[in-house]
């Protein structure tokens, strides 16, 4: 009490024009307040991707300025700034190789300006220094997820969706069945965590209704690469939880849903759902991919989800007319495998880095520190698996684009802010050595 005091005393002494400044940039960092808040709400909604583009970029610039005139390092660093300054780097210097130079290099400017929401969302929760903006970022999360699957559910049913075949889907809005399952892949666990570090009646009555529907539109989604993400989420919760018991019911649940699942579709429940065509053709289309890799090994072929399709545009139009088996797919479906084909291996080894050393970070954090906060304790573990079935879910289909790309640098930023609760990131020792 008595240093807001002295404070208050000392801003008195101030010249106009600084108090006027101090003033202006404190409205300016509450405007990149609301800013992120907004940004993540709008990831849920593809449809919004250009506008939330313009707006990033509008709050980029205004934090850097605001920045600037107030004397502030406006580059947090964070565990991860290696392997993706790495990766960035050996994608640019493998461009001039690309057979489509200019394609490969505006995929590149994609990833860079995904990258940039990264390190602005570490600057706006930098600022703000304390535990309000990160509990309304998931709060945001919270909403985004109840909003998306409730619009998926209902446009489900009204197309006439059915549990007995997925000729119908569950889709996002103004996309499809393959973004509504990586958003909820990414979201499931945030809002698990939401409910569990809430004690109010209404809080945890949100939480449970969104998650409630998120699992529904999970299922109605019939995307078999979602499902198999939240079995590896559910694992590496098992393994963070370090017991045994655990894991043997976390096994003998996904048998006796796979089990369930191979029943139904014996009495002609979801027997199309349990067809292995899509994962032939995967299987198929990778070996095509790979050709180019052995060929190409250090600096691939270009960088960017067309290329396949660029190189291989005579093998698929010779597809158009065989069965659904033998057809090769029009893109790799497979975040990984266009990165190893795209750039060559180093690319491959450094995105695979970029993932490792997330999760690595926040997981060995909850592990090593004793924290009493829920907060920390609860959500940082629950970005982790975020980022560990993301991860999972890029396997089987290129996702890390547009607003899902925005959506996941978001939650890494709130992740490694929280688990830095105590450290440097956030520390106001280390904000004043920043300035």
């Amino acid at each position: 009490m008595k240093q807001a005091v002295e404070d208050e005393a000392g801003r008195r002494h101030l010249p106009k024009s600084v108090q006027g400044l101090n003033a202006t940039a404190a409205r300016l960092w509450r405007l990149e307040y609301f800013g992120l808040l907004g940004i993540t709400v709008s990831s849920f909604f593809p449809a919004f991707n250009h506008l939330q583009e313009y707006a990033f970029f509008f709050l980029l610039a205004v934090a850097l300025s605001i920045s600037w005139l107030e004397k502030i390092n406006p580059i947090v660093r964070t565990p991860i700034d290696v392997p993706v300054i790495a990766f960035l780097a050996w994608v640019l210097c493998t461009i001039p190789f690309a057979i489509d130079p200019a394609y490969s290099f505006s995929e590149w400017r994609k990833v860079v300006a995904h990258v940039l929401v990264f390190y602005w969302a570490m600057l706006v929760l930098r600022q703000n220094g304390s535990d309000e903006l990160p509990r309304q970022i998931i709060l945001a999360t919270v909403f985004g997820s109840l909003v998306l699957s409730g619009l998926a559910l209902e446009d489900f049913i009204l197309r006439g969706g059915t549990w007995k075949h997925r000729l119908i889907r569950a889709g996002a809005p103004n996309s499809d069945y393959n973004w509504l399952t990586t958003y909820l892949v990414l979201a499931i666990p945030i809002v698990i965590g939401w409910v569990l570090i809430h004690q109010t009646s209404r809080a945890r009555a949100l939480g449970i209704v969104t998650i409630v529907l998120a699992v529904a539109a999970q299922i109605a989604a019939y995307t078999r690469a979602g499902w198999l993400a939240h079995f590896a989420q559910a694992f590496g919760f098992v393994i963070m939880a370090g017991k045994r018991r655990v894991m043997v019911w976390a096994l003998i649940s996904a048998m006796a849903l796979g089990g369930g699942l191979i029943a139904l579709s014996m009495i002609g429940y979801q027997k199309d759902t349990l067809d292995p065509w899509t994962f032939s053709a995967r299987v198929k289309t990778w070996r095509l991919g790979f050709q180019q890799v052995v060929q190409h090994p250090f600096v691939g072929v270009g960088y960017g989800n067309d290329t396949f399709v660029r190189i291989y545009t005579a093998e698929l139009e010779a597809d158009k007319n065989k069965g659904l088996e033998e057809r090769v797919l029009p893109a790799l479906h497979n975040t990984f495998a266009m990165v190893l084909m795209g750039s060559g291996v180093p690319a491959l080894a450094f995105f695979v880095w970029v993932f490792v050393r997330i999760v690595g970070e926040l997981t060995v954090g909850k592990r090593q520190l004793m924290i009493e906060q829920a907060d920390v304790r609860v959500l940082v573990p629950a970005v982790a698996l975020a980022v560990i079935g993301f991860a999972v879910r890029n396997a089987f289909d290129y996702m890390f684009a547009g607003s899902l790309a925005a959506l996941f640098w978001i939650l890494v930023a709130l992740g490694l802010s929280l688990k830095s609760q105590d450290g440097d990131v956030r520390s106001p020792a280390n904000i004043a050595a920043a300035g």
